[in-house]
């Protein structure tokens, strides 16, 4: 039996408009304000603004483009130490200290807590992803296929364009489908959200309560846009069982938050079955092939294989 592995290279590879900056373009269109809120935020690129040769917004659209490029991954990637400075600085108003705690623990978190609401756009814009015009682009996936499908995009291509039985798929991080779960989004990065729970512990024993408050509210910031995956690792129970001898990858970079499911996967196929990656670039091969082999995955059960030869349709 094959198992296949889908990310979202697999959409764009039918044309289809699923990339996160195809996801802003949405938020302009939508959302303009939460947009601008959000990126003003999200200072992930500082340019040298003394230069006079930068263009005067060019930084704006680098930095877009960096954090739209990886958004789940840049969640976690925030300038902190800006966004902590200037609300420490921040003068509230308050003319006494009654209740200070309430009112900062209330103002940081309505300022920084956006997952809520991103979560809330990003299925409206899935839903938007018009599959009408998309057509087969690969022999290797057909309905007669004895195979299972794990897939980490939102969209029904596998479904609606293949004609796969929905119960041969898993929709790892949710889907649109109406049986399945809300699309996840998040990141995966734990070590942030220690640093933040130790700085508000810091703050709390130095009685430092504005400091407390907006460490917290940043903390909580990061939980919430924290994505568990052992949350969602039960789905892969559904391998057990399964004779998998060889496992596909099309479309995803194996990198990422999404790592230890390769782990996973590869334990619940008892660490037996051939991997065959399809890769976009050079640069993208070596990259693939080093996450696997991190993943204790040897060597001499990876083929790496442009991903030109998946696509064997026009």
């Amino acid at each position: 039996m094959k198992l296949f592995i889908i990310g979202n290279g697999f959409d764009r590879g039918h044309g289809l408009p699923t990339t996160y900056l195809d996801f802003r373009t949405f938020l302009d269109y939508e959302h303009c304000e939460f947009l601008m809120s959000f990126e003003e935020t999200y200072s992930i690129y500082q340019p040298d603004l003394a230069d006079p040769y930068y263009p005067a917004d060019a930084h704006i659209q680098s930095r877009n483009n960096l954090l739209w490029y990886e958004l789940e991954t840049n969640l976690a990637n925030i300038d902190l130490d800006l966004i902590i400075d200037n609300a420490i600085h921040m003068d509230l108003g308050l003319e006494n200290e009654y209740d200070i705690i309430d009112t900062l623990d209330e103002h940081h978190t309505r300022e920084y807590q956006y997952i809520e609401q991103l979560a809330i756009h990003l299925d409206a814009w899935v839903k938007t992803i018009n599959l009408d015009h998309a057509r087969p682009r690969t022999t290797l996936i057909n309905p007669d296929n004895e195979a299972i499908y794990i897939t980490f995009n939102y969209t029904e291509v596998l479904e609606e364009v293949y004609q796969i039985d929905p119960y041969e798929i898993i929709h790892i991080h949710g889907s649109i489908r109406e049986d399945d779960i809300d699309p996840v989004l998040g990141h995966g990065n734990l070590e942030i959200i220690d640093r933040m729970r130790e700085e508000r512990l810091e703050a709390t024993g130095q009685q430092n309560e504005k400091a407390m408050s907006i460490h917290r509210a940043m903390e909580n910031y990061l939980r919430e846009t924290y994505k568990d995956i052992r949350d969602h690792m039960h789905e892969l129970r559904r391998l057990q069982g399964k004779d998998v001898d060889e496992i596909i990858v099309i479309g995803h970079s194996l990198s990422g938050v999404d790592i230890p499911y390769f782990k996973e996967i590869d334990l619940k196929t008892s660490e037996k079955a051939n991997w065959k990656v399809y890769y976009y670039s050079p640069a993208e091969e070596k990259n693939m092939l080093d996450s696997l082999l991190e993943c204790g995955i040897d060597k001499e059960r990876i083929v790496m294989i442009s991903s030109s030869e998946f696509y064997d349709l026009p």
